[in-house]
C-alpha cells in the first residue's frame, strides 16, 4: 500500500469517527432534551424540600411539648395527691398529643420519598442516555391520582389545606 492511500485510509477512518462522535452528541442531546422535566424542578423538588421542614418543626414542637410535661410532672407539690394526679393525667395527655406527630410525619416522609424516586428515574435516564444504549426505556409519565386517591396526599404544609378551627366547628 502506498503513502497516499495509507493517508487516504487513515483520512476516512478519522472521518468516520468524527462522525461517530458527532451522532452520539445529537443523541445525548436529543435524549436531554427528552429528559428535561421543569415539573420535577419547580414543584417536586421545592415540595420535598418543604415537606421536611415541615417535619423538623413538627419534631421539635413535639419535643418540646413532651419535655415541658414531664417538667410540669417533676415540679408538682404532691402535698395534695387529687390535684397531683389531675396534674400527672393532663401532662400525659399532653405528651400523648405531642407523640400524634410521628403518623403525619410518616405522611410526610412519602412524599418525599415519591420525590426522590422521581429523581432516581431521571438519573437512570439519564444514564441510558449516556452509555449509547440502543433503546432507552420510554418516559414514565406519573399518573394522576383519580377519585378518592387525589385525597390521599398526606397533611398539607402550612398555609395549605384546610385550618383545623374549620374542622373543629364542623364536629361541634
Amino acid at each position: 500500500m502506498s503513502s497516499n492511500e495509507e493517508n487516504s485510509a487513515r483520512i476516512k477512518k478519522l472521518t468516520q469517527e468524527c462522525v461517530d462522535i458527532v451522532r452520539t452528541i445529537l443523541v445525548a442531546r436529543r435524549e436531554m432534551g427528552r429528559l428535561h422535566d421543569p415539573e420535577l424542578r419547580q414543584v417536586h423538588l421545592p415540595r420535598a424540600s418543604e415537606e421536611i421542614g415541615a417535619i423538623l418543626t413538627m419534631t421539635e414542637s413535639a419535643t418540646n411539648d413532651i419535655m415541658l410535661a414531664a417538667e410540669d410532672m417533676m415540679a408538682l407539690d404532691l402535698s395534695e395527691p387529687d390535684f397531683a394526679a389531675e396534674q400527672v393525667n393532663n401532662a400525659c395527655m399532653r405528651i400523648f398529643e405531642a407523640c400524634s406527630f410521628q403518623d403525619i410525619t410518616g405522611q410526610r416522609i412519602a412524599n418525599v420519598l415519591k420525590t426522590l424516586q422521581l429523581v432516581e428515574s431521571k438519573i437512570e435516564e439519564l444514564e441510558n442516555a449516556f452509555s449509547g444504549a440502543a433503546s432507552v426505556e420510554p418516559e414514565v409519565v406519573a399518573e394522576k391520582p383519580h377519585s378518592d386517591a387525589a385525597l390521599l396526599n398526606g397533611p398539607a404544609l402550612e398555609g395549605e389545606g384546610i385550618e383545623q378551627d374549620f374542622v373543629d366547628q364542623l364536629f361541634a
